[in-house]
């Protein structure tokens, strides 16, 4: 069910039968010249789309959180940062809350590599007070599958880009895609280390991304994760 479409009583009618929430969450960040800021807020919240059709009326499809971490290119234009005992106390705070109308299992549905440090946590904590967390970071849950169907998988790469043309084509420009450049994996940060890492915010190649692709990517992660989640219910008490 759509948290935001559903009316006071009806929450209240329907909250013994639903015990799993749903939350895409992402960040505002520069994803090259060619794709949009909200790209790793638009992709989860499409997912979370896909899984309410799948799974309606034993899910609560919660507004999306579009606000993360984002230390490494918070140098680019557009970039939000907001760091991770803030984000992370706020993502706790959120489900915490929907645990007192009932909810025993939560999906932290992520669309955004720097927020994986703080979710761990927070799904630690939440564990720790009985719950059961998935917590869903699609491009690398599924690296494999994706590289099958897109194999310039980046940061706005191919596999990205697809995937924000299924969700809207024309926020997407290709012609504006200028040189790949090969990330060089650290784990050393310095000052703008993300100018230097990301000189055209973005890594893989996006030239050959396509709306056909993303929907594949859409229909398997979204099937995959439909899997995940009722394996996820089959521990419940």
């Amino acid at each position: 069910m759509r948290l935001t479409h559903v009316h006071m009583n009806k929450f209240e009618e329907y909250s013994p039968y639903i015990d799993t929430l749903v939350l895409p969450i992402g960040t505002i960040e520069a994803h090259g010249p060619h794709a949009p800021l909200g790209t790793d807020v638009l992709i989860p919240k499409k997912l979370a789309e896909y899984l309410e059709r799948q799974l309606s009326g034993r899910i609560w499809t919660a507004p999306e959180i579009p606000y993360g971490n984002t230390w490494h290119l918070r140098d680019f234009p557009g970039s939000i940062d907001v760091p991770n005992r803030i984000f992370g106390d706020y993502v706790h705070a959120v489900v915490s809350s929907f645990a007192r109308w009932g909810i025993k299992n939560v999906v932290l549905l992520n669309g955004h590599g720097g927020n994986i440090t703080a979710l761990n946590e927070v799904a630690t904590r939440l564990v720790e007070e009985g719950l059961r967390v998935l917590v869903s970071n699609y491009w690398v849950d599924y690296r494999e599958e994706i590289k099958a169907v897109t194999p310039g998988v980046g940061h706005a790469g191919e596999d990205e880009t697809s995937l924000m043309m299924a969700v809207d084509q024309t926020s997407v420009d290709l012609a504006l895609a200028g040189a790949v450049h090969d990330l060089e994996s650290t784990r050393v940060r310095f000052p703008n280390m993300g100018r230097e890492m990301y000189p055209n915010a973005y890594s893989g190649d996006p030239k050959s991304a396509s709306a056909e692709k993303g929907e594949r990517l859409f229909e398997l992660v979204g099937t995959r994760l439909v899997h995940e989640i009722t394996a996820l219910w089959s521990h419940n008490s």
